[in-house]
């Protein structure tokens, strides 16, 4: 997980700066420090961390703000500052941008401006390699209609029920564009306006195009007319990915169905972890088998690459051992089968995490996302348990 950013903030105003706290208690992964005494201008001793962005004001009595800013340019050379002023004045203004500062920002604050300059700041330090990318996770089924899309949804909207993380949800199976059915959402930005505006796109226009939901995670939809879809390429999606990684901590993939192009190709590639979903079909474990093989001779390490069973049964016709020599692959996880609280949250639009915590389900992919963030812990459990409790 990508380390929290540090912002420290020197301002004298205690309204102000709780005003200032609350809107980055809004940002995830992110970690503040109140300064006093001119700490900032007497250096790196006087203060506790190395902070990446210094928040400063700028009143009109004491010290100007040109005075402060060179001994902290000097004593915090790697921190970006941030100064909150009244004073609207284009040369003023002008002149403390001038001063080495990176965002001016007005008083009052406005929440996003404040925000896309933070993730401006994360969005530099991940392309520096002074803060790590965030995980990419991406699911594809081997057939249609074994639930793909209800595990990559519940999974993103439980990541995101650790509300010190950041996840971002993208719907890039373009054939059918479901999440936005499991979500009762209405985007007004899709991944078509992308597209069209990939001139622009940058950090700030790609958080400005997401859409909120309330379990706290942000997505973008599909595309809402067919005819759109062939516009989408490759390269917009190597972009998209490259920029979400830098500002989310975990981005889940919904793909296209058994689809092996260029667009699934680089979603693959930019994977940390790449599942296959199967149910317990022979037709859908045949087509696993077949896609699996497909994705190693195109160059997606194996290791990349893990199978997911949707809709698990015990002592079905096949058995798990059966299935894991069918594919040359041991199972990474088993979904259990819980057809009466998936038909229940897809039909009210609403995440199993939040209305259906009680399911089967529901339950599983708690478990499955604990063991996507601490896989040493439980290596061992695969989400289902046999007799006396013991790991499948």
């Amino acid at each position: 997980m990508p380390r929290k950013l540090l912002v420290a903030i020197e301002i004298s105003d205690t309204r102000l700066v709780q005003a200032i706290q609350e809107k980055l208690g809004e940002i995830p992964n992110l970690e503040t420090n109140q300064w006093f005494d001119s700490a900032a201008e007497k250096g790196p001793l006087a203060v506790k961390g190395s902070p990446d962005i210094i928040i400063l004001d700028d009143p009109t009595d004491g010290p100007t703000i040109f005075n402060r800013l060179k001994p902290i340019r000097q004593n915090f050379p790697r921190a970006e500052v941030f100064v909150v002023s009244s004073n609207q004045f284009p040369q003023h203004i002008v002149e403390v941008m001038k001063a080495g500062v990176a965002e001016f920002l007005v008083s009052p604050i406005n929440d996003k401006v404040l925000n896309n300059a933070v993730e401006e700041v994360r969005l530099k330090l991940a392309a520096g390699g002074q803060i790590s990318r965030g995980s990419i996770y991406s699911f594809i089924s081997s057939k249609g209609g074994i639930g793909s899309t209800v595990l990559a949804v519940n999974t993103a909207c439980a990541l995101a029920g650790n509300k010190d993380v950041r996840v971002a949800l993208f719907d890039m199976s373009f054939q059918s564009g479901d999440a936005t059915v499991l979500l009762d959402l209405y985007p007004q930005t899709t991944m078509s306006d992308i597209v069209r505006n990939y001139h622009r796109l940058d950090g700030s226009f790609l958080l400005a195009a997401m859409t909120k939901h309330a379990s706290g995670l942000e997505f973008m939809a599909a595309p809402n007319n067919p005819e759109e879809y062939d516009a989408i390429k490759a390269e917009h999606i190597a972009k998209v990915l490259s920029l979400a990684c830098k500002i989310y901590d975990y981005v889940v993939v919904d793909c296209t169905s058994m689809s092996i192009n260029d667009s699934n190709i680089e979603i693959f590639k930019n994977s940390e972890i790449t599942f296959l979903v199967t149910d317990m079909s022979v037709p859908s474990i045949r087509n696993c088998a077949r896609l699996l093989n497909l994705m190693k001779k195109l160059g997606i390490d194996e290791t990349h690459i893990e199978i997911a069973i949707n809709r698990y049964i015990k002592g079905g016709t096949l058995s798990l051992n059966d299935i894991e020599k069918n594919l040359g692959k041991k199972a990474f996880w088993m979904f259990p089968n819980d057809f009466k609280g998936v038909v229940s949250s897809i039909n009210k639009g609403e995440p199993l995490s939040m209305g259906h915590s009680g399911t089967p389900l529901a339950k599983n992919i708690c478990q499955f996302v604990e063991k996507l963030q601490s896989p040493e812990s439980s290596r061992a459990f695969r989400g289902i348990r046999g007799v006396f409790g013991k790991a499948i």
